[in-house]
């Protein structure tokens, strides 16, 4: 069976082979080694916790074959160095509300190798709550291939569905020394972002990059460039980073989508304040790579 390595670095393998395995016991778990996280309202199980560092709570051994037997919700991520990951989906909290924290919340403390597996934790267990019923005829579906598929509970239906990604554009817009920024009303203060929106049927990534820089700054631009990608759990979303130049500064704010709109030098974002009247996007979001980026360059 040919084996995909996701990341090089990470040796992180998602052997999707393995997910037709017809239940846990065919995997012969208990000659492995294992790793499980628990999840609570699409909150991670965590056991310490600084402002540098966090360390998920990973069960092991035979403890964590025990919890995996009596989920409601098991998903099978992947192999990282011969270790097996699991994530089992909680009803309740059991008293420990306060060690169940939002990813939204983790990212900037986890490792690259937990934050590749919180993200996909995430976007699976929110796919889930949200397809219980069967799109076809209306009855409700369980989950099948180790957490990666759902399939309808009517025998005479039996429809499979499969999780979906909601591809999305987000664009760093140049003119001369300046890009252009905005921020919306519901972000925390002062931070400002790329432009970016959601691809809609029938157009191609870059007529979306067009079509939304245009709707929301009124701004037309030219040498649209592809540049990286990075997967948005909130909720299912996959980013796809682009770099563009306006033909012009000229901006006519769409103030129903932005609350604001202005272009930034370098200068100005290298000296960043970072506080409540200007901050950039998080540093682990591609919205900070794609600025950061520019900045850097000669």
């Amino acid at each position: 069976m040919k084996r995909f390595i996701i990341n090089k670095y990470l040796n992180f393998d998602r052997a999707s082979f393995l997910r037709d395995s017809k239940n846990l016991n065919s995997l012969n778990l208990e000659n492995k080694k294992i790793k499980l996280v628990e999840v609570w309202e699409e909150k991670f199980n965590i056991k310490k916790i600084n402002d540098k560092f966090v360390d998920i709570n990973w069960i092991k051994g035979k403890k964590a074959i025990k919890l995996l037997e009596n989920s409601n919700l098991t998903i099978f991520i992947g192999i990282i160095n011969s270790t097996y990951y699991f994530a089992k989906n909680n009803d309740e909290h059991n008293g420990e509300q306060n060690k169940y924290l939002d990813l939204r919340r983790l990212n900037p403390l986890l490792k690259k190798t937990d934050l590749s597996i919180l993200t996909t934790i995430k976007g699976l267990v929110h796919w889930h709550k949200n397809n219980k019923y069967c799109t076809t005829c209306g009855k409700p579906t369980h989950d099948d291939n180790l957490g990666h598929s759902r399939k309808c509970s009517q025998p005479t239906c039996e429809n499979r569905i499969f999780p979906r990604l909601d591809p999305a554009v987000i664009m760093l817009i140049t003119y001369k020394d300046t890009c252009l920024l905005g921020r919306q009303k519901v972000w925390p203060k002062g931070m400002h972002s790329t432009l970016a929106g959601f691809v809609e049927h029938g157009e191609t990534l870059e007529q979306a990059v067009a079509r939304e820089t245009f709707e929301e700054s009124g701004v037309k631009i030219k040498n649209i460039e592809y540049k990286y990608s990075q997967p948005w759990p909130f909720p299912s979303s996959l980013m796809l980073g682009f770099r563009a130049e306006a033909i012009n500064n000229k901006l006519d704010v769409n103030f129903s989508e932005l609350e604001i709109a202005s272009w930034f030098t370098k200068d100005f974002l290298k000296a960043s304040p970072e506080n409540d009247s200007f901050r950039m996007p998080g540093k682990v979001s591609i919205a900070r790579r794609l600025i950061e980026e520019w900045i850097n360059e000669d």
